[in-house]
């Protein structure tokens, strides 16, 4: 475990979504837990904790709660790339989590059962420090938004099911992990905020442009992790 009481856990789902992250790092020491690779060291002055958690769910809840019990993070961030639903979000907007959820998972089964959140909170001093860092790269023409993120085991491709998404949650993008991790963070009581980048807008021509914009927006939603570092 790492011993610094400041230490901020950062997931991405795809070795593109961390790859300028790590080549940012310094004292780096890697560690292997349950086939996660973890990349422990400075980032400036800041003790972080880099890893690539795989697609999912189910990865994104694992990853996480190793992070929080083997390192002992103080903050998670999770940086990548999503759908864009909301219609002023344009593709390589970034999106900075109000509250995340599952549009994938009835609406009363997760009030009526543990964990009892129908939508897991992003930390203030989180949103904040990313909102921030959004108006310090604003000159450079990006584009940023708060709002909701909702999570599900799907690339949504489909206009009918994005109709749906967006009529039931009302969210500003979707993915695949942001949900799990915002779950995790939330039982365990450590401070979250996801942040995405749009790739494509969820819809039937989705695939071509992801293949297009993945690497931009992956860059993008990294350059505004490494802007906040300095301020958490």
């Amino acid at each position: 475990m790492v011993s610094n009481t400041n230490v901020v856990g950062i997931i991405g789902a795809m070795e593109l979504e961390v790859e300028m992250l790590k080549q940012q790092m310094n004292q780096v020491k890697k560690e292997t837990v349950a086939s996660f690779d973890y990349y422990v060291g400075k980032i400036a002055d800041r003790e972080v904790i880099v890893t690539c958690s795989g697609i999912g769910k189910v990865n994104a809840a694992a990853c996480t709660q190793i992070l929080i019990d083997r390192f002992g993070v103080n903050y998670l961030i999770n940086t990548g790339i999503a759908g864009g639903l909301h219609t002023e979000v344009k593709v390589c907007d970034l999106i900075i989590s109000k509250d995340v959820t599952y549009h994938d998972v009835c609406k009363k089964q997760m009030v009526k059962h543990f964990p009892f959140q129908e939508y897991f909170e992003g930390d203030q001093r989180l949103i904040e420090a990313a909102l921030q860092a959004c108006e310090q790269l604003e000159t450079d023409g990006l584009n940023y938004h708060l709002g909701r993120i909702v999570t599900g085991e799907a690339f949504v491709s489909d206009n009918d099911l994005k109709q749906r998404i967006i009529a039931d949650y009302d969210p500003h993008c979707v993915e695949m992990e942001g949900g799990a991790i915002g779950h995790v963070a939330y039982i365990n009581q450590v401070p979250f905020v996801v942040i995405r980048c749009i790739s494509d807008h969820a819809d039937h021509e989705a695939n071509l442009s992801y293949d297009v914009f993945e690497k931009i927006a992956a860059k993008h939603s990294a350059r505004i992790v490494l802007k906040m570092l300095a301020m958490i």
